[in-house]
């Protein structure tokens, strides 16, 4: 018997012998490649089998759930969710509902070319040491960390309501981590490239080797020759990489329904928070590593525009919240894997694109600051932000000057959006990770966009 049917033997069975208003099973079986290289060794150099189910059961108004890599403990793992949900439910007041959804039947197929599975580990090891070689040819490099994950595999949903999707699951990520010295002065730049829809092609075509090199030392070199800014709020140019941050940490969660409730959106639905020529959406992005046909609980991932010409208008729901605030689920319930129950979770969340040209937005600043790559940061749920930043320049005069270093940006994202002036016509993205107790594949971006105000730098 193959796994599609002992899923649907063990469904049919909950079905039949439990009294549970909606019942999931989520299995995932994935060989993962991981590799470490860090100065000319490589620390680690690992492949596992992810293989396992997620259970979960919603019944008299509570969530059970739980989870077992053991295929013949099927039964008796759905027997501990309905048992969890049952206890739950006699102290739980509010009783949970999910929002009504069309149950969907499909297959979600890879869009990669070259799937990591198809690539020998020789070529991958190749692949490391060389960009490492490209790095150290730079005299000021010191120390080079080189990580690299991939996995392919399926994954397969089956619930009650008679959703059945199996997904060709396949990714890729690459982390660097490089530190430079110059003299006295020590910089550090780190650089990560996610992908879902692009395979092992995207480092012959959009991502080589010398252009990821030329990337990261750009950045390092910037801190190293770069000067003090002046502390104080002046003009500033945001790139599409620090739009991007301020995008998904400082607004994003606030869009998240779990978390819409404790923050300034939950009063701003509806209302104007920004000009009308800003949009932030939550959709889909060519390259984007949030991107998917549907989520985890089967429902097909829709295009939001949090943001809409100014005025806050949508956010992102999973089944639940969605009968909550009486609206349409838009497909961001996801769970990092089979241990963990799925939450609502961004995906791609960018601004979008007007019509400014960077020229144009530089032109009339007498003394400015241009952001460009941030380095780690924090955001709290009343939006404020603080950020580093790893790559930036001084605008004088119209002109692109000095690089600058050691230096953060902050300032309360919802009082920031008030002071763009400017949203360029252009258009980027970074990958990488979210946490909020699990992880989850993301990108963020937008276009280059000016904030006279809003925003402090130093």
């Amino acid at each position: 018997m193959d796994m599609q049917e002992e899923l649907e033997k063990a469904l049919n069975w909950a079905m039949n012998n439990l009294k549970a208003e909606y019942v999931e099973l989520r299995y995932e079986n994935l060989k993962k490649n991981n590799l470490e290289l860090k100065d000319g060794t490589f620390t680690t150099f690992a492949g596992k089998v992810q293989e396992g189910i997620a259970i979960r059961i919603l019944t008299d108004g509570a969530w059970g759930f739980s989870s077992t890599n053991r295929i013949e403990n099927l039964r008796q793992a759905i027997e501990e969710a309905y048992k969890l949900a049952k206890a739950t439910a006699q102290a739980k007041k509010e009783k949970i509902q999910l929002a009504d959804i069309k149950p969907h039947e499909d297959f979600v197929k890879s869009k990669m070319k070259i799937k990591p599975k198809e690539v020998s580990i020789e070529e991958k090891v190749e692949h490391m040491r060389e960009l490492e070689k490209l790095l150290k040819e730079d005299r000021s490099i010191k120390s080079t960390q080189i990580r690299y994950e991939d996995a392919s595999g399926e994954k397969i949903l089956l619930t009650n309501e008679g959703t059945n999707i199996r997904w060709d699951v396949n990714y890729i990520v690459q982390y660097i981590w490089a530190t430079g010295k110059r003299g006295d002065k020590l910089a550090a730049g780190r650089d990560s490239i996610g992908t879902v829809d692009y395979g092992w092609e995207i480092f012959k075509d959009e991502q080589p080797n010398e252009k990821v090199a030329q990337r990261v030392l750009r950045k390092l070199h910037s801190q190293l020759e770069g000067v003090a800014p002046k502390r104080g709020e002046f003009p500033i140019v945001a790139g599409p990489i620090v739009v991007g941050i301020i995008a998904h940490e400082a607004l994003g969660h606030l869009a998240e329904a779990d978390l819409t409730i404790n923050s300034p959106f939950k009063d701003l639905m509806g209302k104007e928070i920004a000009p009308e020529y800003v949009t932030m959406s939550e959709r889909y992005v060519d390259g984007g590593f949030g991107n998917d046909r549907y989520d985890d609980e089967g429902v097909p991932f829709k295009n939001i525009n949090i943001i809409k010409d100014g005025v806050l208008n949508e956010i992102m729901l999973n089944r639940e919240y969605a009968h909550k605030w009486n609206m349409e689920p838009n497909g961001h319930a996801r769970a990092q894997d089979y241990t963990f129950p799925p939450i609502i979770r961004m995906r791609n969340t960018i601004f979008e694109p007007k019509d400014w040209s960077f020229e144009e937005m530089i032109e009339d600043i007498k003394f400015g600051y241009y952001v460009v790559d941030f380095r780690g940061g924090q955001a709290q749920l009343n939006s404020a932000f603080q950020v580093g930043v790893q790559e930036g320049y001084i605008i004088e005069n119209g002109e692109i000057t000095k690089s600058i270093r050691d230096t953060s940006i902050s300032g309360i994202a919802i009082d920031a959006l008030k002071k763009i002036t400017a949203v360029g016509k252009d258009f980027g993205i970074e990958t990488g990770f979210c946490g909020k107790g699990q992880t989850a594949f993301v990108s963020s971006g937008g276009p280059h966009m000016r904030f006279d105000g809003g925003i402090i730098i130093g």
